[in-house]
């Protein structure tokens, strides 16, 4: 299964969204949540939990690029590396 993260990257917070990529269409998995408004990493299990077509180990995968995404914010938003505003999107098989 190919994935998409959809992210935000703003100086004091972080949206993040997730679509599932079956040639050229978009499946949204997650809706956008931003960080540190809300529990993305929980937010963001809850709604793939909901997937029961989506395996487990994919799921794992999933998680933890959400962890790396909002540890590598975390990390340069502490070291004022942070640019205004710029949007990323990851594209990638677990």
């Amino acid at each position: 299964m190919n994935i998409k993260f959809k992210i935000l990257w703003l100086e004091n917070s972080l949206g993040l969204a997730i679509d599932q990529v079956n040639l050229n269409n978009y499946t949204p998995l997650t809706s956008y949540y931003f960080w540190p408004r809300s529990n993305v990493w929980e937010q963001t299990r809850f709604e793939l939990n909901s997937k029961e077509w989506l395996a487990e180990r994919e799921k794992i995968i999933i998680l933890n690029k959400v962890t790396e995404i909002l540890n590598s914010w975390q990390k340069n938003t502490k070291n004022n590396l942070s640019q205004d505003k710029y949007v990323l999107d990851f594209i990638g098989t677990p």
